[in-house]
């Protein structure tokens, strides 16, 4: 799903999402009553606040071995 997502992110409306999950095999009333549950949107919450203590600015962001590589960095960074 990640991936489809991150693919496609003019189109994240629930039909859309609907689509994608069906696409790919999951049961579709649970992925949509998983999404909207509380306990999913606390998940949620918690991760996006631990990215900010991290100091997680924008997406794509990698930590390699405790440095912080914020954007399309490409490969190269690595070497």
């Amino acid at each position: 799903m990640h991936d489809a997502l991150f693919a496609d992110q003019g189109r994240l409306e629930d039909p859309h999402l609907w689509a994608r999950a069906e696409r790919l095999g999951l049961d579709v009333a649970r992925f949509d009553a998983d999404r909207r549950s509380d306990r999913i949107a606390e998940r949620v919450r918690e991760h996006f606040k631990g990215g900010v203590r991290a100091g997680v600015a924008t997406t794509p962001t990698l930590f390699v071995d405790g440095e912080r590589h914020s954007g399309r960095t490409g490969l190269a960074f690595l070497t």
